[in-house]
């Protein structure tokens, strides 16, 4: 009984920052499987790709009613993020675990750092004023400054290759590509916290969905246990996205500068021991 409360209460708090952060809360939920919990590295990658399908829905579903999620933008570059998933998953087959994961920590940091250099919102405004066109433009209802916003994605290109290697990233470590599209698409493209988050929400379930499948054919898939985490998750997610629109991006952007400082370290420990 105690696991199972544990494996809720595991499922709420993971379920929450997903869905704040737009991430898929695969590095916070494969640690605690294995290190807490004693699962085997197979079962919490499972268990991982199933509570991201399940926070993406549950997620997704809300902002999509708000306009928060631009399909297009997301529909494009998930086309690119799924194979560079596909290009990580035979990667990671000829290349250390250990040289991988230390290059990834090291890649963070210097995210971390150059994100908190990053735009504000002042700046997306102004550069969104001084463009008149734009494939991906789309607006939406900010709740936190109580008007509507229309805004436009810049420079693509960057954007997309960085999709692309979060893919890579996702196919050969079992962690969502959030972590890396939503400063992308938030200091580089020029899009809002709100939306950056809320899109790659989106996205990430895309990417979950086929690797799901193919960890339950592998019998690698607990159902009770993955059951109960989706259970938290569903609560923690749905939590989350009935104020998100009311939070200021800037908070958004903080706790988002202090998870990928987080997951960086934790990264950079598993490397070097």
């Amino acid at each position: 009984m105690n696991t199972i409360i544990m494996l809720i209460a595991t499922g709420l708090g993971v379920g929450f920052l997903s869905a704040m952060l737009g991430i898929g809360g695969g590095s916070l939920i494969i640690p605690v499987m294995v290190l807490v919990f004693g699962y085997s590295i197979h079962t919490a990658i499972a268990t991982s790709l199933i509570v991201i399908v399940s926070t993406s829905n549950s997620a997704a579903s809300v902002n999509t009613l708000k306009n928060l999620v631009n399909i297009r933008l997301a529909l494009f570059l998930e086309m690119i993020t799924a194979t560079g998933a596909v290009c990580g998953g035979l990667i990671s087959t000829n290349l250390p675990e250990k040289q991988l994961t230390l290059a990834f920590s090291i890649f963070l940091i210097i995210v971390a750092i150059l994100y908190f250099k990053g735009v504000t919102h002042k700046d997306i405004v102004n550069a969104q004023a001084s463009d008149s066109k734009g494939v991906f433009e789309e607006k939406y209802f900010d709740g936190s400054l109580n008007k509507n916003i229309t805004y436009r994605a810049k420079n693509i290109i960057p954007t997309t290759i960085i999709s692309g290697f979060a893919g890579i990233i996702s196919g050969s470590m079992g962690i969502g590509g959030g972590i890396f599209k939503v400063p992308a698409m938030n200091a580089i493209s020029k899009i809002p916290m709100k939306i950056s988050t809320a899109t790659s929400n989106f996205m990430i379930g895309l990417t979950a969905s086929a690797g799901a499948l193919i960890y339950f054919k592998s019998g690698y898939v607990e159902p009770v246990v993955s059951g109960m985490m989706v259970i938290g998750v569903i609560l923690g997610s749905n939590i989350a996205a009935r104020f998100f629109n009311k939070l200021q991006d800037s908070t958004i952007k903080n706790i988002f500068l202090i998870f990928i400082i987080f997951v960086a370290i934790q990264m950079f420990m598993k490397a070097v021991n």
